[in-house]
């Protein structure tokens, strides 16, 4: 109970500076609802009356706001944590290391998790779009994917430097995901078959594939089926994250 209670007060700290910090609201709030909604919104304007193309937009759209939330959030936070000494006052206040990167990612989850699920019901309300037949694993694997994307931002800052580069180093990967969910139109269907399967192993298209199953039709055994590899190749993706966080994970700066 009492790591519990050290977690949660981790994670309210880092809430509080969260929501005070100007740069990461506009850099990962606004961009991601503006993306996540203004997209899907211009593609039901363009292409009025096809539903089909606008639930595709969206959950393209799902893997770039969760990339931005989750996987660039987490890397850029911790590192500036890391290199302002943060984290390392933390440690020093007595809170055990897990408890401490605990409460910071259990902070940077909870965030994404909100945003992609109010940018998806933004975009069912303002556009075409139908909801998802079966809400409930469309909302699990969104936890799921923002769980193992905070994660592995975490497992990123190990060869992040330090934090004045940790964007520059964090952004190319919420393009990769959009990339490979389909979020840019056609320009998949332009990349190399070897490129494709290789963007199909990503995390974010792990729960690309589940949403899209939960929006068409089927059966709650269709929606097992579905859900089987997605949930395998997050799994292994968490525990590379968890792998190299336990090993590599710095809580201050290098010295110079």
């Amino acid at each position: 109970m009492t790591t519990v209670r050290e977690t949660l007060a981790a994670a309210r700290l880092g809430g509080r500076i969260y929501w005070r910090d100007k740069q990461a609201l506009t850099a990962t709030v606004l961009t991601s609802v503006g993306l996540g909604i203004g997209l899907p919104v211009l593609m039901d304007r363009l292409r009025s009356g096809d539903p089909s193309l606008v639930v595709a937009q969206l959950i393209g759209m799902l893997a770039v706001v969760l990339t931005l939330s989750a996987f660039n959030q987490s890397a850029i936070s911790l590192t500036f944590r890391r290199d302002q000494l943060i984290l390392k006052r933390l440690r020093a206040a007595g809170l055990s290391d897990g408890a401490v990167l605990g409460g910071e990612l259990l902070n940077i989850m909870t965030q994404s998790v909100l945003i992609a699920l109010v940018t998806t019901v933004a975009v069912v309300n303002l556009t075409s779009a139908t909801a998802p037949r079966d809400p409930l694993l469309f909302t699990v694997f969104v936890v799921l994917g923002a769980t193992v994307l905070t994660l592995l931002g975490a497992a990123w800052t190990v060869v992040i430097p330090r934090a004045e580069v940790s964007a520059p180093m964090s952004v190319p990967f919420f393009m990769i995901a959009g990339l490979g969910a389909g979020a840019f139109g056609p320009m998949g269907q332009l990349l190399p078959g070897w490129l494709t399967t290789a963007l199909d192993l990503l995390p974010t298209a792990a729960v690309v594939r589940v949403g899209r199953a939960t929006f068409a039709d089927g059966t709650f055994v269709d929606d097992l089926q579905a859900a089987a590899v997605p949930l395998l190749i997050l799994s292994v993706w968490a525990a590379i994250a968890l792998l190299v966080i336990s090993r590599r994970f710095r809580w201050e700066p290098r010295r110079s």
